[in-house]
């Protein structure tokens, strides 16, 4: 039986702030700015946070419409 080689650990690289999301520092570590590549668990669940908190609430979609919020 073949022995299964784990996947490799990918953080998110935040380009605005240039840093891995997750604070590991280094140049020996893979990262990458598309959090689709991402397999480090502390990164993705702080870009889930991230998303969450800069997703508009039904208010501010409707504000942008010029739609009156119900």
């Amino acid at each position: 039986m073949e022995a299964l080689t784990p996947a490799p650990l990918v953080h998110y690289f935040d380009t605005h702030v240039h840093q891995i999301l997750c604070g590991l520092r280094g140049f020996d570590h893979r990262s990458t700015k598309h959090s689709r590549g991402v397999t480090c668990q502390a990164c993705v669940g702080l870009l889930g946070t991230r998303l969450a908190a800069d997703a508009p609430g039904r208010s501010d979609v409707a504000s942008a419409h010029g739609w009156k919020a119900s």
